[in-house]
């Protein structure tokens, strides 16, 4: 029996396969010699026990017939070959860069605004090519970047996937996060983002600086959320952090939101400032005007209400307000001199009688006008030696000494000139810029520029005082002159500021003559603007050349202008030579200029409609003007295909693809950073002693 046992284990080795047994002497080949060896002995061995070859586990259950393994038919694993390849194709230490050098080239790409490239030296170079480890400092680049253009789901990918790769944020992470936030395109977003941003804040118990604060209210405040932009100063104050008036330039930032009540927080904001003893800054002053132009007061509840913070703020050494009265045997007496002034601001009257200066008010009666639903329109009276004398002043609410202690109420305010003489005007607006020491530069006269009175007096009267105080205007500033005189139909004075730029650009090169970057050029808005003073075909004509002449190429806005001047005047030359440009120029129609001619396609289908409604022997031009053009109208809607263009494209996906080269871009050159730098040594000669 023993010497069966050592035949067998003498065959098992001579054979080299390994079979389960509960002796341990084992021997492992390779699949390619058990082919061969199998094949040999097929002929010569019959099948048994001892000299079967377990492939598999033996208790699987299997297939009857035998199979062998073939090393070319193994099923390949994606991560083995691409773990394979990192580690064939290790980069060089050489190929690296540094991480300041990453974001030198980062920040070249961010110059041209070519966000997909300045992602891709991250995502691609970095991670996939260099394999290097980036840093928190390369996130907060380009989180910020994708904050200032309102990428907020790449902002907050960008920092979900820094987390993930243990790097802790820093406080300029967060503020990047919550002006991403600020930036988006859709409110309800943008303030989901910043509630949850918030949220997680608190929870990984992480203390927010002032710069988080201040974002924190500029994101809640543009996202519609005022009420949380004004908890989170309370909790400040709470904390007692300092606030000082970059933070409420976030808030009224924050008011500027509000459409509806926003000036009315706005006057509440600046007057608390005051009180904290706070100097307004130049964005303080341009704050205001901005929320002048695009807010307004609110309902009566809220104009009440502003009425008495303004009591509340009125200076010490001032006296008290008079308390509202309605006195109705008064209001039949008073009706015609209310008639006289119409002017809707503040009431106030602070005068005393000529033959008594010293003499207080006598007598005063309010009348009420309860047919308003958000106003009250006060008249104040005034007896000297029986004669009635009633003024009225319009006080300024951005002054720290403001006389308040005759104002009762305010007026109905709808024009933004009403609305800039509640917070002075231009002359004490200006003043009050004066008593902080604040000058005025280019961007305060252009958003003053809509607010003052819609007349040349008031445009020149506005042009001499930044002559006066040595502010030069810049482009953009006669842009929105021409705009302004555009809208009011004064087209021969909107094509005068040409002439305007024209002898500014003389004087700027007589003085500066090596300073090219002083002078004014045209941009692309100029001709937008002048475009709505085109109501002809040889003006739009002559405009277009011009801009090819100056190398600019027309968008579609332009072309849509021009198209609905046309329109609106029943130029048909004009409208179908605009349509022939577009199909020309191969320019991608928007929903605005399609509106423009679906509009003008009704009108013309409604004169033929009156024609063949009342026929007579000869049709007008008109009628055959229009079925013209509403069988060029046809065909130019199949060759342009309008279908594809209106669909509505996603404003992140300008940020998912390269950045498209048109005429008014250069080529854009990269420089890429040296790895060798050179040491520069200076020979000195050696002196002996």
């Amino acid at each position: 029996m023993m010497a069966h046992r050592c035949l067998r284990l003498l065959r098992v080795i001579r054979n080299g396969v390994s079979i389960p047994c509960k002796f341990k002497v084992t021997s492992v080949i390779t699949p390619v010699e058990l082919n061969i060896r199998k094949a040999n002995n097929t002929t010569t061995q019959p099948k048994s026990e001892d000299n079967f070859v377990y492939l598999d586990d033996p208790n699987q259950f299997g297939t009857l017939t035998k199979s062998f393994i073939n090393p070319e038919d193994k099923l390949i694993d994606p991560g083995d070959v691409q773990e394979q390849q990192l580690i064939q194709n290790k980069p060089l230490p050489f190929q690296k860069l540094t991480i300041r050098q990453y974001a030198d080239l980062i920040k070249q790409y961010l110059s041209h605004k070519r966000l997909r490239e300045a992602i891709d030296v991250l995502e691609v170079r970095m991670l996939t090519v260099d394999r290097v480890k980036p840093e928190n400092y390369i996130y907060n680049i380009l989180i910020g970047a994708c904050a200032d253009v309102g990428y907020t789901k790449k902002a907050f990918k960008l920092f979900n996937d820094m987390k993930r790769r243990a790097l802790k944020p820093t406080g300029d992470t967060y503020t990047c996060l919550f002006h991403a936030c600020a930036n988006s395109p859709w409110a309800a977003d943008g303030l989901s983002h910043a509630k949850k941003l918030r949220a997680l804040m608190i929870e990984k118990g992480i203390e927010p600086n002032l710069t988080n604060y201040n974002a924190m209210i500029k994101a809640f405040g543009r996202c519609g959320d005022v009420a949380t932009a004004f908890q989170i100063v309370d909790e400040m104050i709470s904390k007692k952090i300092k606030i000082r008036n970059h933070t409420f330039n976030h808030l009224l930032h924050a008011c500027i939101a509000d459409k509806e009540s926003g000036l009315r927080h706005a006057l509440v904001v600046w007057r608390k400032m005051l009180k904290m003893r706070e100097k307004p800054n130049l964005f303080s002053f341009n704050l205001m005007l901005k929320c002048v132009k695009d807010c307004n007061l609110g309902s009566r509840s809220d104009i009440e209400e502003l009425i008495g913070v303004l009591r509340e703020h009125i200076t010490i050494g001032q006296s008290h307000a008079v308390p509202l009265q309605i006195e109705s045997s008064e209001i039949k007496s008073l009706g015609e001199l209310e008639n006289r002034n119409t002017a809707k601001a503040l009431i106030s009257d602070s005068t005393l009688c000529d033959d008594n200066p010293s003499k207080s008010l006598t007598d005063n009666i309010i009348e009420r006008d309860s047919t308003k639903d958000n106003v009250d329109i006060i008249v104040t009276k005034n007896v000297c030696k029986n004669e009635l004398k009633v003024r009225r002043t319009v006080p300024n609410l951005l002054s720290k000494v403001v006389q308040m202690q005759e104002v009762l109420s305010l007026q109905e305010v709808h024009t933004v000139q009403d609305k800039f003489a509640v917070v002075g005007g231009q002359e004490d607006f200006l003043k009050e810029m004066q008593v902080y020491s604040v000058k005025p530069d280019i961007k305060t006269f252009t958003q003053m520029l809509p607010l003052i009175d819609n007349t040349l007096e008031a445009e020149n009267t506005l042009l001499e005082t930044m002559k006066s105080q040595g502010i030069r205007a810049d482009i953009d500033f006669y842009n929105n002159l021409i705009k302004k005189r555009c809208i009011r139909t004064d087209y021969e004075g909107a094509f005068a500021v040409k002439d305007l730029i024209e002898e500014e650009n003389k004087i700027r090169k007589k003085k500066h003559p090596m300073k090219k970057k002083l002078r004014l050029k045209f941009n692309i808005m100029t001709y937008g603007v002048l475009a709505l003073a085109c109501r002809t075909k040889e003006s739009a004509e002559i405009l277009l050349n011009e801009m090819q002449e100056n190398q600019l190429k027309a968008n579609i806005e332009i072309y849509g202008t021009l198209l609905k001047n046309g329109a609106m005047n029943m130029q048909f030359d004009q409208v179908l030579y605009i349509m022939d440009k577009v199909k020309e120029e191969n320019i991608q129609v928007n929903e605005a200029f399609m509106k423009h001619l679906t509009t003008f396609e009704e009108r013309c289908s409604k004169k033929i409609a009156q024609a063949r409604a009342h026929p007579t022997k000869s049709e007008s031009a008109v009628v055959q003007a229009s079925k013209n053009f509403l069988n060029v109208y046809k065909k130019w809607l199949k060759e342009v295909n309008v279908v594809e263009a209106l669909k509505p494209e996603h404003p992140w996906e300008q940020f998912k693809d390269t950045y498209p080269e048109t005429v008014q871009h250069s080529k854009v050159v990269i420089k890429e950073p040296k790895r060798f730098y050179k040491r520069n040594r200076k020979f000195v000669q050696y002196k002996a002693n």
